[in-house]
């Protein structure tokens, strides 16, 4: 059985995205979905506040791949990191190495620019699930994941556990006429944070990443 996992390409996300790519068999970025302007795609918390990708005009109704990037988004990053983790327990291990990475990536428009971080980060926490991106899905809701794991060629779906909200009580059944069994990820996240609070906090990041609830 191939298990498929889906996300969008967030900014440095919290630890249940990395939990998903690690444990599923492969991880579709969704870049063709549409921005959300108050979305984890341009902001995440980093010691309990916001840290927000700069854009070009007010993008609004459109894909991920439409949305521009304010030129400098690196060193500012960089500055944002430096200036909340700079004391952390792990700072002199780690912060110097994923301060020149983060300066390394490229990219103009925002699914560029997270997936090259998104890049930096799955190095650091040793996983090794390929990522793919499929064509623009046709679908909506549902249907939409379905034909995403059908592309990836899965039979599995693995859902956040917060798509219990959106994917309706009938959604395994559903699936399952699809020929797709779904199953719900049991990550128990040590912090909402982003990854980096882990990577300068914790001896064992990844291991934090793959925590499941008991």
């Amino acid at each position: 059985m191939t298990l498929v996992a889906i996300h969008q390409p967030d900014l440095l996300p919290y630890s249940g995205f990395w939990f998903k790519m690690a444990v599923s068999d492969v991880f579709v970025v969704a870049r063709h979905d549409q921005f959300q302007k108050h979305g984890y795609q341009r902001r995440v918390t980093m010691r309990e506040t916001w840290v927000s990708h700069q854009l070009v005009g007010k993008p609004s109704l459109v894909p991920i791949t439409e949305v521009e990037v304010q030129p400098g988004w690196q060193d500012r990053l960089v500055a944002a990191i430096r200036g909340r983790y700079a004391g952390a327990r792990y700072w002199r291990e780690r912060g110097t190495d994923l301060l020149e990475r983060i300066a390394a990536c490229e990219g103009t428009h925002l699914d560029e620019v997270n997936l090259s971080l998104i890049e930096v980060v799955r190095d650091l926490l040793g996983i090794d699930t390929p990522l793919v991106v499929t064509e623009p899905p046709a679908g909506r809701g549902l249907d939409r994941l379905v034909e995403q794991v059908h592309a990836a060629g899965g039979d599995a779906y693995l859902s956040g556990a917060g798509g219990a909200s959106y994917l309706g009580e009938d959604a395994a059944e559903r699936f399952a006429a699809a020929g797709i069994e779904l199953r719900w990820s049991d990550h128990e996240a040590p912090s909402p944070d982003s990854v980096v609070t882990l990577l300068m906090d914790l001896e064992d990041p990844r291991d934090a990443c793959l925590r499941r609830h008991r």
